[in-house]
């Protein structure tokens, strides 16, 4: 996910929302500082977005026996070392 990604940049919106509004709507703050903390909020966002994915869809970690025994009736097995049969 990059930092342009949509999500990014909504999260990012929301969270520099009240700046914005003080910027854009009541105009008691400048806008250059309005723009300055929404893009320390791009900042931030993505980088804790990257590692909530980073978490989330990490794939799940293969099991392994301690010993390095195979079972080969396991059908995955079979099938695993068939494939390897064919490559040469």
């Amino acid at each position: 996910m990059g930092p342009l990604h949509g999500a990014v940049l909504g999260a990012a919106a929301v969270v520099s929302s009240p700046a914005l509004w003080l910027s854009l709507v009541e105009g008691t703050l400048p806008l250059a500082d309005a723009l300055t903390r929404y893009l320390v909020c791009v900042g931030i966002c993505w980088a804790l977005l990257n590692a909530v994915a980073a978490l989330v869809m990490a794939g799940p970690v293969p099991a392994t026996d301690p010993g390095g025994a195979v079972d080969p009736s396991d059908p995955a097995v079979a099938a695993e070392a068939g494939r390897a049969h064919d490559v040469d």
